[in-house]
């Protein structure tokens, strides 16, 4: 299949609550775009990628490239937007960039203070999907207690660990970072963050496989936990 030449690339970032959309030409200003909160689930984001695309006067056929976050994130945001990047590359013949959300959140933090960080995504039942240093290695990630991810921070003399939800939420990780002297940087990563960390992945040919794309979840979905533990009650067989 032959690559898109118009010049043009997008990205989309709905891993968090406040989605949003980047339209804009290679070496040229970038459009960004919210998507519309719905009770729907990002109904509007391709709505919201159409108004991009009018706003600096192309179409999804001139896309070249598009850049999408796999999460980890909100279950149905990622899914939503990676099924959204496949399609647009493959009925364009575009090239697609798959940015784990530890860069987009680390590009993020950049802007406020650059340094060593531990992005921590996806917190829930005490754990945190925690990458040490993402702009080293942005693919490496795992479950961490929010105790063990401040005291592996501090033994590697990381002094930061950015957040992407709120620090209410994650009261375990406020007083872990501080008990060990960390700083605690609450950040929420746009698409215009998904787009600075896709120019660094495509500048080094990492383009991802559009049958193959799948977004990152650090564990298996509430729903099929609640399915596995009904199951187990009843005494049913299963896989």
């Amino acid at each position: 299949m032959s690559h898109a030449n118009g010049g043009v690339i997008a990205a989309i970032e709905a891993s968090g609550p406040q989605a949003s959309v980047a339209v804009g030409r290679r070496d040229a200003g970038v459009h960004v775009e919210p998507v519309a909160a719905s009770l729907r689930h990002h109904d509007d984001l391709m709505p919201a990628l159409a108004r991009a695309f009018e706003a600096i006067g192309a179409s999804p056929g001139d896309l070249e490239e598009v850049r999408v976050s796999t999460g980890p994130g909100g279950f149905t945001g990622l899914r939503i937007a990676v099924a959204t990047a496949k399609m647009l590359a493959l009925a364009t013949g575009c090239r697609l960039v798959a940015v784990p959300e530890s860069l987009a959140a680390a590009r993020a933090a950049e802007e406020i203070a650059p340094g060593p960080m531990c992005v921590c995504l996806a917190g829930k039942g005490g754990q945190y999907w925690s990458c040490l240093d993402p702009t080293d290695q942005p693919f490496v990630g795992q479950l961490m207690s929010a105790k063990e991810l401040a005291s592996e921070s501090a033994r590697r003399g990381i002094g930061r660990i950015v957040l992407t939800q709120p620090a209410e939420r994650s009261a375990d990780l406020v007083g872990a970072a501080q008990a060990a002297g960390l700083r605690l940087l609450v950040v929420d990563p746009g698409a215009a963050n998904v787009w600075e960390a896709g120019a660094g992945l495509a500048a080094l040919g990492m383009w991802a496989d559009p049958a193959a794309l799948c977004p990152l979840y650090p564990r298996e979905p509430e729903a099929v936990r609640l399915w596995r533990e009904k199951r187990s009650r009843s005494g049913s067989a299963g896989p």
